[in-house]
């Protein structure tokens, strides 16, 4: 999946209106605050809270009961009449404020040694240059419809990296009392 997650900062009374189907109009691009992430990270940061479970297509269809760390990836609601099945999802305030005191707990650096072992990863990249990074390998099935896994690397820097900006984010709408709009781009 090469498509993001945009998550926006709304105000608790324009919930309603995104229930309603009355929000395809709107431009939320230039509200604040605002975060963008790849599905794929998404996809990743589940994979890592689990132990090696896959957020499948039927959590970002809201078919899948919720827990709350899938609920601050898609929301509290999915909202299912998106144009085209791209979904869209909604949290309220006291959801917001529950998932980032939920996110707070969590040290995303402590799952990397549930799924493998941790070591330098070295190599040359395209344009010839050598790199090298601390990674964890394992073995993924990326889709539930792929038959077989592929090995897939870790970059433990940038995994950390990622998830605390989606933390500060949460915390963000949280201190400024603020409900969430999630919209896959």
């Amino acid at each position: 999946m090469g498509m993001d997650l945009c998550y926006y900062g709304v105000k608790e009374e324009e919930i309603p209106k995104i229930l309603d189907g009355k929000f395809f109009d709107e431009d939320f691009t230039n509200l604040e605050p605002q975060h963008t992430l790849r599905v794929f990270s998404a996809k990743d940061f589940y994979y890592l809270y689990t132990s090696g479970k896959e957020l499948e297509e039927e959590d970002f269809q809201g078919k899948n009961e919720r827990d709350l760390f899938i609920e601050a990836f898609l929301g509290e609601v999915t909202v299912s009449f998106a144009p085209g099945d791209i979904y869209s999802y909604c949290s309220c305030k006291e959801k917001v404020k529950e998932i980032a005191n939920f996110l707070n707990k969590i040290d995303i650096k402590d799952y990397f040694e549930k799924i493998g072992n941790i070591e330098k990863i070295t190599g040359t990249n395209f344009m010839g240059k050598d790199f090298s990074y601390l990674g964890v390998k394992t073995r993924r099935k990326f889709y539930s419809s792929y038959e077989k896994e592929e090995e897939y690397i870790f970059d433990i820097e940038d995994t950390i990296d990622r998830f605390n900006e989606f933390k500060e984010f949460y915390n963000k709408l949280a201190n400024e009392d603020l409900a969430l709009y999630i919209y896959i781009f």
